[in-house]
């Protein structure tokens, strides 16, 4: 087995003395509210300065999760007091409905449209603050964007539409592309009713979450290898994960990708939500073992570089990796999978997987000078995108993940102990 102590320290000083100061430092927009999210290379504001829906609900997210976890941030209930301030006044629709896609800093709407990425992350930011805080107020308003969702999202063929006008009237995503369905919106929407779920107990919650459940086991993941199946039509016919016209942050792929390419960062964070999901809802592990090893094992088999270390961006099912780099969201998402799955299945590969990656985003993809994550590296580790944050990348994956590997190295360490 690896020194676990060893990864735990080093997971721990990151978190503590490198992470937690760069953001303490930046979360908050000092001048309009809200949360600040684009940071160069050297650490200091750019000259951006929309605000997306997506950014400020995963910000909510973020800290209220940290916090709940047990650790310190400086001002952070002061934060997300006024964090969800600014979403509540600039980016909600008084008229129709729900929230804006983008504004700028000082609120002005510049995407009016709606999109249910979007909202799915506000609902699980206003759970886990409700969770933190006991608040009644962010208890009611998760409860007020879960019946939006609901009432306007559902698709009678199963599953979610996920892009919208305005007025809540569906529109295709890009305009070659019809209404479509999405495993990582999916994904997402499990979360968030998995955490709306644990903060009301309610029936209706819980049936919403099955419903979710059911979609993505049914339809969005391949039962044989284990490989999640990105994009589907309305009627879940599997199409290529095209790139869209909704402002989802950097796009750097000029063709559409196979139907046959599946996210080894997606399926293994699905594998851990999944996980998490069904110890909140009070359900077995062990009917869904086979089924998540097969997501284990795709991910250890094809997804792991050996070589250099790192976890690959994405593959075909099949016939070996389509894109070699390095984005710092996947190597995120699989430490805390692949602890995931040593606490699962007991098998000691899955930690050395974990050191494989944690060992090559602490040598490679951290600035240590700042304390984030770089963003997008080649195979060998070398720079290939410099900044800090922007609209995608902000402290979401970072210190989830971070704080979930300190707290799942000290759950596994502590039951070795136990034992011995």
């Amino acid at each position: 087995m690896i020194d676990l102590q060893h990864y735990l320290d080093k997971a721990s000083n990151y978190l503590n003395n490198h992470l937690f100061p760069f953001w303490e430092e930046r979360i908050e927009e000092p001048e309009f509210g809200g949360f600040q999210s684009n940071y160069g290379k050297d650490g200091k504001a750019t000259d951006v300065t929309e605000k997306t829906f997506l950014c400020q609900a995963r910000c909510l997210f973020t800290l209220s999760f940290v916090l709940r976890q047990g650790f310190k941030f400086i001002r952070g209930t002061e934060i997300l007091d006024q964090g969800f301030a600014f979403i509540k006044k600039y980016l909600e629709d008084p008229q129709f409905g729900g929230f804006y896609w983008v504004v700028d800093r000082d609120g002005t709407v510049i995407d009016d449209n709606k999109v249910l990425y979007g909202h799915s992350f506000l609902l699980y930011g206003l759970s886990e603050w409700a969770l933190l805080t006991g608040c009644e107020t962010a208890k009611a308003e998760a409860c007020k964007v879960f019946d939006l969702i609901r009432e306007k999202a559902v698709d009678p063929a199963g599953g979610y539409i996920e892009h919208f006008k305005r007025d809540f009237s569906p529109r295709p995503a890009r305009g070659d592309v019809g209404c479509h369905k999405s495993l990582d919106v999916h994904m997402h929407l499990m979360e968030a009713f998995t955490a709306l779920y644990e903060l009301t107990g309610d029936e209706a919650h819980k049936r919403a979450l099955d419903e979710v459940v059911e979609i993505i086991l049914t339809h969005m993941v391949d039962p044989e290898l284990g490989t999640g199946i990105s994009m589907l039509t309305q009627d879940w016919k599997p199409i290529a994960n095209v790139e869209l016209d909704t402002v989802w942050g950097a796009d750097r792929f000029e063709d559409e990708k196979s139907v046959d390419i599946t996210s080894y960062g997606h399926n293994i964070e699905l594998a851990w939500l999944f996980v998490h999901m069904l110890r909140i809802s009070g359900k077995s592990i062990e009917p869904y073992k086979p089924w998540l090893t097969k997501i284990y094992d795709h991910t250890y088999n094809h997804g792991v570089d050996w070589e250099f270390g790192g976890v690959f961006v994405e593959g075909h099912k099949t016939k070996g990796v389509t894109e070699t780099n390095k984005e710092f969201w996947q190597q995120c998402e699989a430490m805390v999978g692949f602890l995931d799955a040593f606490e699962v299945t007991g098998d000691e590969k899955y930690l050395d997987a974990f050191a494989n990656i944690q060992d090559f985003v602490f040598e490679k993809f951290i600035n240590w000078d700042l304390g984030e994550y770089l963003p997008l590296l080649n195979r060998e580790g070398e720079i290939l995108w410099d900044y800090m944050s922007h609209n995608w990348k902000i402290c979401y994956h970072t210190l989830r993940a971070s704080a979930l590997i300190v707290r799942k190295l000290e759950a596994i360490i502590g039951e070795y102990n136990g034992k011995n």
